[in-house]
């Protein structure tokens, strides 16, 4: 049991602990669904979210990729989109390692973790489903635009969204609500 516990359990509770200040947290609306649609403007593509709206000209793309990485805990789902010029735009989702676990005593401390983001965002006023937590210098850089998303549903459906837009050269219009 301790190897589970420092392999497994043990980073994930560091990981929410250190989060829980950013207000970060993964409680997706039931309401919510999000559509990819033919848009009338031809030149671009359109990302309609919770946390905000991103539009780039089809023709200024250089870069799409798609990715998964660990951090801190956690596993983090991401789409980025690199224009000509100096702009990045990154969406991402994430999950706490060990959420999926069939485990109870790693479901209960991840739910009882999740309760508790939850508590300290509304003391505050942030929105732990959309907001983004940068610390400039360290985790990103002023020319790169963030959106949050729900989870790794819509962060598939985004760059099928992105991907069809740009190889097809038509307008496409993608929104989570």
């Amino acid at each position: 049991m301790k190897p589970i516990l420092k392999s497994t359990i043990l980073p994930a509770i560091t990981g929410l602990l250190i989060l829980s200040q950013s207000a970060f947290a993964q409680n997706r609306n039931n309401n919510s669904t999000n559509t990819d649609v033919s848009s009338s403007n031809k030149r671009f593509w359109e990302a309609n979210l919770p946390g905000g709206n991103y539009m780039v000209a089809l023709d200024r793309i250089s870069a799409i990729n798609t990715h998964s990485y660990y951090i801190e805990g956690l596993l983090v789902h991401e789409v980025n989109i690199q224009i000509n010029g100096a702009g990045l735009v990154r969406f991402y989702a994430f999950e706490v390692i060990g959420e999926n676990n069939k485990s109870n005593i790693a479901t209960n401390i991840t739910k009882r973790a999740k309760e508790l983001i939850n508590q300290n965002g509304k003391r505050v006023g942030v929105d732990t489903n959309t907001s983004v937590h940068k610390e400039y210098a360290v985790t990103t850089h002023s020319l790169t635009v963030e959106y949050r998303l729900f989870d790794k549903g819509d962060i598939d459906g985004l760059y099928n969204s992105l991907k069809r837009a740009w190889r097809e050269n038509r307008g496409r219009s993608f929104t989570i609500k």
